[in-house]
């Protein structure tokens, strides 16, 4: 009884440690995507069938790849495009499951591999500020998936997004919002990330689109002046 309690306390610490585990700078090695087609059921010899989309991440952390995987819901974002090789993000691990956070997205994995590696290419002051200047979460389970591996699930009410840099005095900036979280953001036909996004533009009248797989499309045409900074909230009805 003595060793059962002894290990069940070594347990709890080191789950204690794990939920707490520092955020760290970490760089993007590769995104892959996988499909698999699968039969769900047969109507008159004809099979019924759906696409399975499992992405696999890879993230350099310090002196190590870190590899984890999701299945992608058929309501949820793939990795954000701009997830390149040597795209700074920021991570935490607890236990077998890594949080990966970037300016345009976030997303959980399932740990599957760690290797060695070479030391990280240090970031850049500007690649910090960027980072530092996305919302904190609570906690490490804000912003996330609820338990099962997938792509993020962001807190039902996130701070407003920072203030914008100064802007150039020909030009105004505009705040797009979305339910749901991580829309993407088209201006004049433009793909212009996701959201929340800041978007700034010449003046003069610009057509705004929010999409996003499993929703009808929300658009809307907007006059920008110079120096304006205008917010869009979109909402998208679910199909």
């Amino acid at each position: 009884m003595k060793r059962i309690l002894l290990a069940l306390a070594v347990w709890l610490s080191g789950a204690a440690v794990a939920a707490d585990s520092p955020w760290q700078y970490a760089r993007i090695v590769d995104v892959q995507k996988s499909v698999e087609t699968k039969t769900k059921a047969w109507v008159v010899n004809t099979p019924i069938t759906e696409d399975l989309i499992t992405f696999t991440v890879s993230v350099h952390v310090q002196d190590k790849v870190i590899i984890g995987t999701y299945e992608q819901e058929p309501e949820e974002s793939p990795p954000p495009p701009d997830w390149t090789p040597n795209y700074p993000v920021k991570v935490q691990l607890v236990s077998d499951r890594m949080f990966v956070r970037g300016p345009t997205g976030e997303v959980t994995l399932h740990v599957v591999r760690r290797k060695a590696a070479k030391m990280i290419t240090p970031l850049t002051a500007d690649e910090k500020k960027q980072l530092e200047q996305m919302e904190e979460p609570a906690s490490s389970m804000v912003g996330f998936s609820d338990g099962k591996s997938g792509a993020a699930r962001p807190a039902e009410s996130a701070p407003a997004p920072p203030a914008p840099a100064p802007l150039p005095p020909t030009m105004g900036i505009v705040t797009v919002r979305s339910t749901p979280y991580l829309s993407e953001v088209f201006v004049d036909g433009d793909s212009m990330g996701y959201t929340p996004a800041k978007v700034s533009l010449l003046p003069g009248k610009h057509t705004f689109r929010v999409e996003k797989p499993g929703y009808r499309p929300w658009s809307k045409e907007i006059t920008i002046t110079i120096g304006s900074e205008l917010t869009l909230d979109a909402s998208l009805d679910k199909k």
